[in-house]
């Protein structure tokens, strides 16, 4: 049995695949002290670890031990009656990261516990359309005279046509041309690099106050995105991805976004976050709700005003 300093007592019990992820990946200790427990080889009871350090919290990893002892149910569910606090591993690492957690064992071999059984409901599609429409309409009268000016400086900047479009995969993975304005001097479509010699001078201002993605209120008027979704991505990354990480086209559940859940909390995301994003996409569509919707704009807008990513 280990145990870690810091704040509320929390027992995990048989740490495994997504419980060891939790302790790699996030800040959990600074606000809980661990307990770990091993159901095969802890003598002691749980209860009389519970009442000797006053733990809060229990969490229970199933992938390393699918089967517990009748002991040990019903312990939990006696503590459970008591007021303490059960969580499986998966629904504790959601609350604490806020993302969906996805396992990956060795190399294409995945662990996700309850991702297939992610859905949207049609009363939310609704809803975001009609959300989606209001904040076209609200943001009009400020996005015209922005794109306007972006357009102007990139005419007298450079050669070149004015707008960029670019294949990308949508809902149901059906491809659809996203409109931005052209930053670049040469308009390939390729990914950007870090200090990209193709970005223009006035590109590199548009792009970092994201008037370059104004013209993707006009992808939202049309039905092809959505204001809050998984960034779109082009057909090449997206079968890339999906032969890396088999639930990677979970994402095209619902449509893609101007800005969305994992833009927010990974602004500047790099190859080695891919997996990240996709569990910051999967725990939006699972827990999607119009509060979510209207948290990210407000996050966005404060990201874009004060010109930090943070």
């Amino acid at each position: 049995m280990k145990i870690f300093n810091n704040r509320t007592p929390c027992l995990f019990i048989n740490v495994g695949g997504i419980l060891t992820k939790l302790l790699e990946e996030s800040d959990i200790s600074k606000s809980h002290r661990i307990i770990k427990y091993d159901i095969l080889k802890e003598k002691r009871d749980i209860t009389s670890i519970v009442n000797k350090l006053k733990i809060s919290i229990i969490v229970i990893e199933t992938s390393k031990v699918k089967e517990f002892p009748d002991n040990i149910i019903r312990e939990i569910i006696e503590l459970r009656t008591k007021g303490i606090i059960v969580y499986e591993a998966e629904e504790f690492y959601e609350a604490i990261n806020k993302r969906i957690p996805i396992v990956k064992l060795e190399a294409k071999k995945y662990i996700g516990d309850d991702i297939f059984s992610i859905k949207q409901r049609i009363r939310h599609r609704l809803v975001k359309r009609i959300f989606d429409l209001a904040i076209v309409f609200l943001a009009f009268p400020f996005a015209l005279p922005l794109t306007i000016l972006g357009i102007i400086v990139t005419l007298l900047s450079s050669k070149g046509g004015v707008f960029f479009s670019q294949k990308r995969i949508g809902r149901k993975g059906q491809p659809f041309k996203i409109y931005k304005i052209r930053t670049m001097v040469i308009n390939n479509g390729g990914f950007t690099q870090a200090n990209d010699s193709r970005i223009t001078p006035i590109g590199k201002i548009l792009r970092f106050t994201k008037i370059d993605e104004l013209p993707q209120l006009y992808n939202v008027l049309k039905g092809d995105m959505s204001i809050i979704g998984p960034r779109p991505e082009i057909p090449e990354y997206v079968e890339k991805c999906a032969e890396q990480m088999p639930f990677f086209k979970l994402r095209h559940m619902i449509k893609p976004g101007v800005t969305g859940w994992a833009q927010i909390h990974i602004p500047k995301a790099t190859p080695e976050d891919n997996i990240k994003k996709l569990e910051y996409d999967l725990y939006y569509i699972k827990r999607y709700s119009l509060f979510i919707d209207i948290k990210i704009v407000f996050k966005t807008v404060k990201i874009i005003l004060t010109l930090n990513s943070n």
